[in-house]
Order: structure tokens, then C-alpha cells, then sequence
């Protein structure tokens, strides 16, 4: 294991604990030191171990001023020059952003702002792949309603909507309307016309897409980091087999499965785009046909890292020594057949696919039994998984406060 002086900023602006917990925890694993940098005071990886500390900056997603001058401190503060880590879309928009004003002062392994632009902005990303003859769903994005009915009338159902930008779909009024999915699948011209309309004055910067028939299980991604050279340093294949919300959200059960089509293919679509850095690549195989098409590149890490670390694929490590220039060890293989478990949502995706028949509760038990790897729990790290527990704990009980108060009203009224 190398050692080195430098700090890693870990940012986790979205004020989430996926992605940003398995990097904190797979960094701090092999030596490194780590401080959260977060725009909300609750992010449960500040309670890692492996966290040195945690920093917050309210704002630092919208106020660009802001966030240099938080950045800047933390520079002015260490002796070697720091790495940023983002874990997150928001966080990712705004350090390419500042690159220019950030590289004297800091390691960024991030891709061109080009093609980090390209690739968060799903229209510009189809147009793109669809040039370079991508093995990608047809992609359709409407510009107004009545190009959406013409489009309503021509196109096959099941079809898929989804925005333009992931993120513009996390506002709560929308998120209420699309019951929380990255995605909806859409059976008929009416339900398409109709969901539209509902989202439309709220954001109407949405695609349509071909639907690739097949389960959930069907849904694989790449995980990689190409050097400055663009050139793969590792890289690890999973495969979802459940997804929360079911159907079109992210992998609460996701097996660890090498899959060498998806390498082949992800390093020759990455190479074709000179792409540098972290980026993880969603595929579907359609079941008719076996064929892998790519759904989205997202240049970061994923919100289940912590998998490839425990099967032996430690990226966010290998980009610090990269980054650094040092030595890296042989390109490792991944271990095959463990499971990453973010339970408290593998429950409630179980619930909803039992009710559409597609797991029975003995599958589930069974599926559950095998060598895993918690989103919170683990023995080296435990405080995470008590602090989420205990904030279930308070959840609960103020919606039950909630419901009493409710039912108490009308009869202290009619007193």
C-alpha cells in the first residue's frame, strides 16, 4: 500500500450517504485521509471513521463565489496540494466549472468539461452517441407538446420518459408525480400525453427512449478509471438485480459479476471519446436478443462503490495513485459473486415487486444469504449504521406524533 501526504476532499453535495460513504470508506482503508466536504450538516458519512472531519458549505451547488472561496481555504490550509473526489452530478457541474481556477491549487482527475457536459445533459449525450453509432436505445427529445403528440402516435409502447438532466427530477413537486424513479416506463399514447403534461410546467426537458424488454435483473454497469492517457487502470462489472423504486430507480441489490463484453465495450466507447478519469457506464441487454445497449456514461463514481472495494477493485485508491503519478500495482480482478445490500430499500423494492409477481418472499430470503455488503453496516465502521437507525427511529416517530395529533383534533374539537 502507498502512502502519501496528500488529503482528499470527498465532496458529498447532494447531503446523500451512497456514494459518498463508499468512497470515504474505501479511501480511508488504504491509508488516506479524508475530509467531507458536504452543503448540509446531515450526511452520514461524517460519521465514518475514516472521515477526518467534515466541512460544511451551505450552498455550494449554487453559489459558484462560494464554493471557490470554501475550496480555497481548505488549499491554503494544507501543505501539499489536496484531490477532490465528487460523488455526486450537482457537485461534479461545479468543480468542472471552476477547473480552470482550481488546477493550480488542487489534483482533479476529471474528464474535459466537454464531455462531462455532454454526458450529464442526456440530449446532448444521444446526439453524441448516436454519431459515433453507440449501441444505444432510439432517443427522441421533444421540444414542445405537439412535437410529444406526433412523437405519442409514431413511436412503440412500452416506451421510456425520462429528463434531459437526472437532477431536474428531484424537485418534491416532481418527484411526487414520478413516485420518486430516475425513469417511467409508459404502456400507451394517453398515459405518455398525460405524464407530460404533469411534469412539463414543472421541467420539459425530457426524452423519450425505446424500452429494452427485460427484468430489472437485466440491468448491468461498468465501473472504470481511465488514466491521463486515457488508457483503463481498473475496472469492475455489476449486475442490479433489484433497483429502488422498482423499475426505474437505483440498484439496492446489485451482485458483483465480470462481465468481459461489457470491458470490451466500455473501453472502446471511452477511448473513442479520449475520455480521462472516473466513469461508470449503465447497460441493459435486451432479452430477445442478448445485446447489450448503453442507457447513460456518468463521469463519476456510483452510488454502490463500496462493492467494487470489497471484491477487490478499489477505484477511488487507484485514481489518487494515479493521479499522483505513483506506482500502481497489477490491475486487479474482481471477486465475483457478493452482494452489495442497501436494505432499507431492498425491503420496500421487494414489497412492490412481490406485488407484481416478479419475486416470491422465499426468493428474497434466499437471494439474501449469500456473501454481502451493507450500504451502512459493516464491523470496521459501525457508528454509520447506528446513526441511520436512530433517524429511522425519529422518522417514524414523528409520523406516528403526526397521525395521532390528527385524530386527536376532532375529538378535542367536538369536546
Amino acid at each position: 500500500m502507498a502512502a502519501f501526504p496528500n488529503k482528499v476532499i470527498v465532496t458529498s453535495c447532494m447531503g446523500g450517504s451512497q456514494g459518498d460513504l463508499g468512497v470515504v470508506r474505501a479511501l480511508g482503508r488504504s491509508g488516506v485521509s479524508v475530509i467531507l466536504l458536504s452543503e448540509y450538516p446531515s450526511s452520514i458519512a461524517q460519521h465514518s471513521r475514516y472521515a477526518e472531519r467534515m466541512i460544511c458549505e451551505p450552498g455550494f451547488t449554487q453559489n459558484p463565489d462560494s464554493a471557490l472561496t470554501c475550496l480555497m481555504r481548505i488549499a491554503e490550509s494544507e501543505s501539499h496540494k489536496p484531490i477532490i473526489f465528487p460523488t455526486a452530478d450537482p457537485d461534479l457541474t461545479v468543480l468542472s466549472d471552476l477547473r480552470d481556477k482550481l488546477e493550480p491549487y488542487f489534483h482533479l482527475f476529471l474528464s474535459t468539461r466537454e464531455l462531462i457536459d455532454t454526458c450529464l445533459d442526456k440530449g446532448k449525450f444521444f446526439e453524441f452517441a448516436r454519431h459515433l453509432n453507440f449501441p444505444i436505445p432510439h432517443t427522441y427529445t421533444p421540444n414542445d407538446f405537439d412535437e410529444l403528440l406526433t412523437l405519442s402516435r409514431s413511436i412503440s409502447y412500452p416506451t421510456i420518459l425520462k429528463p434531459l438532466i437526472p437532477q431536474t427530477w428531484s424537485q418534491p413537486e416532481i418527484q411526487r408525480i414520478v413516485d420518486e424513479k430516475k425513469a417511467l416506463v409508459i404502456d400507451t399514447p394517453e398515459a405518455l400525453i398525460a405524464r407530460y403534461r404533469a411534469i412539463a410546467p414543472l421541467n420539459k426537458d425530457m426524452a423519450i427512449q425505446d424500452y429494452i424488454p427485460g427484468r430489472d435483473d437485466r440491468l448491468y454497469s461498468l465501473h472504470i478509471y481511465m488514466d491521463h492517457q486515457g488508457e483503463p487502470v481498473a475496472y469492475f462489472t455489476g449486475q442490479k438485480i433489484r433497483t429502488y423504486p422498482t423499475y426505474a430507480g437505483i440498484g439496492c441489490f446489485v451482485r458483483s459479476v465480470y462481465v468481459p463484453e461489457l470491458v470490451s465495450s466500455g473501453i472502446d466507447i471511452l477511448r473513442k471519446l479520449h475520455y480521462t478519469g472516473m466513469a461508470l457506464l449503465q447497460f441493459k441487454q435486451d432479452s430477445r436478443t442478448g445485446a447489450f445497449k448503453l442507457l447513460e456514461i456518468n463521469p463519476r463514481a456510483s452510488s454502490w462503490n463500496l462493492l467494487a472495494e470489497r471484491c477487490g477493485v478499489n477505484l477511488p485508491y487507484l485514481a489518487c495513485l494515479e493521479t499522483l503519478g505513483i506506482q500502481l500495482p497489477p490491475r486487479p480482478r474482481q471477486e465475483e459473486g457478493v452482494n452489495y445490500v442497501f436494505f432499507s430499500h431492498d425491503i420496500r423494492a421487494f414489497l412492490d415487486y412481490r406485488k407484481h409477481g416478479d419475486w416470491s418472499t422465499w426468493a428474497w430470503l434466499r437471494s439474501l444469504l449469500g456473501r454481502n455488503v451493507f450500504q451502512y453496516w459493516c464491523l470496521d465502521d459501525p457508528k454509520p449504521f447506528f446513526v441511520s437507525v436512530g433517524r429511522a427511529l425519529m422518522s417514524v416517530g414523528k409520523r406516528v406524533t403526526r397521525r395521532v395529533t390528527r385524530r386527536l383534533r376532532p375529538a378535542q374539537s367536538a369536546g
